[in-house]
């Protein structure tokens, strides 16, 4: 089962104001929104997809949009009348997956020429790989989105919730250079996947390859940990040309040379008759 349909992640998305509802062992998650009515998504759901409940969910609830992206499945899937493919993912559509069943050596051998000789060069600069605090993992992220010139706004709330929602199962790991964090990753666990869930890093950081060295010990605390695979949760996917800007770390997550996973496209359902109108007086009615 993937992470997305686990009962903390349930927990970490209602308490962001979603509203929950399971049925079977799916989740679904919605959110009203001003002005439309109630979102309708879920995410990760193996096949068959339950469209039959998701619809008595829409019965119930009426959402003006259902929003559902799959799980990497083979079977092909009899999608009903109204769905349509969606082009605006909330996930990533694409990832790579780490064995970590085979030993340490095997898998450091696995990593590129570059990523084995950036390791070595990591290690020899005197950096300290520790386990972190979520305060410490917010003041690195809050950093990084401004330098790229995002407003952090939400980071501390999303960081903490998540690691309330999943208490044990959230791991920070930190690189220290000095009295300096330079790296950071917050990893989750669930049914045997370390999932690469977020990370950011200094600039002084990146000219030390703490990055590289921080995601390799984290596999090993993912293989000491019992874990049987990694995620590195997104890669750009070209389906979806908004990915681009993954360019970036997807180089540097290709690196590590995991199993390439696919999934469908989403699959979307606008249940709105009529879309926003702007009439020449400017008024905006909604149908």
């Amino acid at each position: 089962m993937d992470i997305r349909q686990s009962s903390e992640y349930a927990q970490y998305i209602r308490s962001l104001g979603w509203q929950v509802e399971k049925i079977g062992s799916h989740y679904f998650f919605l959110k009203r929104i001003p002005f439309l009515g109630f979102l309708l998504k879920v995410q990760r759901i193996a096949s068959p997809i339950p469209f039959g409940e998701i619809e008595k969910l829409a019965a119930k609830y009426r959402p003006f949009q259902i929003i559902i992206e799959p799980a990497a499945e083979k079977t092909a899937e009899i999608i009903p009348p109204g769905f349509k493919p969606y082009h605006s993912p909330f996930i990533p559509t694409k990832t790579l997956i780490k064995d970590l069943r085979e030993t340490e050596d095997k898998i450091q051998a696995s990593f590129s020429k570059n990523k084995r000789r950036d390791i070595r060069l990591a290690e020899k600069k005197g950096l300290i790989v520790k386990e972190g605090t979520a305060g410490d993992f917010v003041t690195l992220k809050k950093d990084y989105l401004l330098r790229k010139f995002i407003l952090p706004f939400g980071t501390k709330r999303e960081i903490e919730l998540l690691c309330q929602a999943f208490g044990k199962k959230a791991k920070i790991l930190v690189v220290e250079s000095g009295d300096k964090v330079v790296a950071g990753t917050l990893l989750l666990f669930h049914d045997k996947v370390v999932y690469y869930w977020q990370a950011a890093a200094t600039p002084q950081g990146k000219k030390l390859l703490a990055p590289t060295l921080l995601l390799w010990e984290a596999i090993k605390l993912a293989k000491k940990s019992g874990c049987q695979h990694f995620d590195f949760e997104g890669v750009a996917d070209p389906r979806f040309p908004q990915q681009k800007s993954w360019q970036g770390f997807t180089h540097f997550k290709k690196g590590f040379r995991g199993q390439e996973i696919v999934y469908p496209q989403p699959l979307a359902k606008t249940r709105l008759r009529k879309a926003f109108c702007i009439h020449k007086n400017h008024s905006v009615c909604l149908g």
